[in-house]
């Protein structure tokens, strides 16, 4: 009996230690489990803070481009840089918020133009951020050069029913953007871009109305006063040669007062279109005020190249023009002063801009 109770006893022992050996053992795995959780989470944790840390300096340098032609070809730099992707890439709706601006910096490769629609005929609208394996679906908006990418995620650039564009971001990893993975920080940057671009282009338009003269759209004089200190020879490159076209018209107060500021607004109008034709785009046309303006002809020939310049522009004036049922002559008068050799600069135009006559 005894010997059966001994056994007993230890059949209970070794049930208790291997139950024990067990926990200790289900213990122990749960602990690495743990520490490897703890690890990975450490590590995502560096991750994420480096993310932000490269979104942050991405931030900076976006905010501090002076326009969003700048703006773009930093994004387009740092994009590529920072987060070591083997695309990026604009398109722009030609019609859009960005059509009208200069960005003649950046190549065929780095933005392409959309027509109007195009954006929501692929049904990109709809999301802010898409995340796509190319070798699986293809995207037809990608050129023979992208054929080695894996995946791309694609920002929507606006709001839904207003979007003005697409950032396209591309990997020949197939597996760094899967519709699978998080795009919270996609979507984040996509909102950044967004609002950076169109606070820029805010600015932009409201800088240009400030020096726009609102009728005849050429420059008003506020155009001159940040350079008002400065050689006029100098706005244009170290000791570039500049003649300055000071241009009125005769008795053009006279032919206001008979037939009304709507006839003089036209003869402003047609005098500035018979300018324009004259003149380079890159040199300015200013209108001081009336019927008085101010013509900036850069590396001209001269006060030969100058005086060739307005007599063309005075004999296109020559020819009679109809303004309601009268047939009237436009005779401007033109003076000429050249720059560097008269020290000119902008006070002297918007104060002495009549001795020139």
């Amino acid at each position: 009996m005894s010997d059966k109770n001994s056994e007993n006893e230890t059949a209970v022992e070794e049930t208790s230690l291997n139950f024990n050996e067990r926990r200790m053992m289900a213990l122990a795995k749960e602990n690495q489990e743990l520490k490897t959780y703890v690890t990975t989470m450490m590590a995502r944790l560096r991750d994420n803070d480096q993310l932000f840390s490269r979104l942050f300096e991405l931030e900076a340098s976006v905010l501090a481009s002076a326009d969003p032609e700048e703006m773009c070809f930093t994004l387009l730099r740092e994009l590529r840089s920072q987060f070591s992707l083997d695309m990026v890439r604009f398109w722009f709706n030609r019609d859009g918020l960005v059509g009208p601006c200069q960005m003649s910096a950046l190549s065929e490769q780095d933005l392409v133009w959309l027509e109007t629609g195009e954006i929501n005929s692929m049904g990109l609208n709809r999301r802010s951020v898409w995340l796509l394996q190319v070798d699986e679906i293809g995207f037809s908006w990608l050129q023979e050069r992208d054929k080695s990418l894996g995946s791309i995620a694609l920002l929507r650039l606006g709001a839904a029913d207003k979007s003005f564009g697409i950032l396209g971001l591309g990997s020949a990893d197939k597996d760094r953007f899967t519709p699978e993975h998080s795009s919270d920080f996609l979507q984040h940057l996509a909102q950044v871009v967004s609002l950076s671009l169109e606070n820029a282009i805010s600015h932009q338009r409201l800088a240009r109305l400030a020096i726009t003269d609102s009728l005849t759209g050429t420059h008003n004089r506020r155009f001159l006063q940040p350079y008002s200190h400065q050689p006029l020879s100098s706005w244009f490159g170290k000791d570039v040669p500049v003649a300055a076209l000071y241009l009125d018209m005769d008795d053009f107060k006279a032919m206001n007062n008979r037939l009304g500021h709507a006839a003089g607004d036209e003869v402003l109008n047609g005098l500035c279109d018979c300018i324009r034709k004259h003149v380079r785009s890159q040199d300015p046309l200013i209108r001081m005020g009336g019927d008085e303006f101010v013509i900036l002809l850069t590396n001209i020939d001269g006060v030969a190249g100058a005086t060739l310049v307005a007599r063309k522009i005075l004999q296109s004036m020559n020819q009679p023009i109809r303004l309601l049922s009268h047939e009237i002559i436009i005779t401007p008068s033109i003076g000429i002063t050249m720059a560097p050799a008269d020290s000119l600069n902008a006070d002297i135009l918007l104060k002495d801009r009549k001795s020139k006559r």
